[in-house]
């Protein structure tokens, strides 16, 4: 085989490794340590995520993507244990389900 056969052969299988991890939970900890400002209106929220323990990491963790005035948004980690999180996630889960039930009925009206 030439050079050129090994290079693409070697570029075609990492290629497939690497989409092979796609959508899968990272390897390590996202979060080095947690907020420890004011509590975040939910207005300020664009998502929130829950990350079980597990083998990639020991902790429990919750990343909230945050609106900022400039219209930018930035990863924040919460930390799970403190009240003001878990009332942020209830209300985050209620509002959701909110919005969910909302496109379910218009694609109901829609359907007919």
């Amino acid at each position: 085989m030439n050079t050129f056969t090994v290079a693409a052969v070697t570029f075609l299988i990492c290629m497939a490794l690497l989409s092979t991890s796609e959508g899968r939970p990272p390897l390590r900890c996202q979060c080095v340590g947690s907020y420890l400002g004011k509590p975040i209106s939910i207005d300020k929220v664009d998502s929130i995520k829950t990350f079980a323990a597990g083998p990639h990491c020991k902790y429990v963790e919750i990343i909230a993507i945050v609106k900022h005035k400039n219209n930018k948004s930035s990863k924040t980690c919460l930390n799970p244990s403190h009240a003001w999180v878990k009332s942020l996630i209830e209300e985050w889960n209620k509002k959701s389900n909110s919005i969910k039930r909302q496109q379910e009925s218009k694609n109901i009206l829609v359907a007919h």
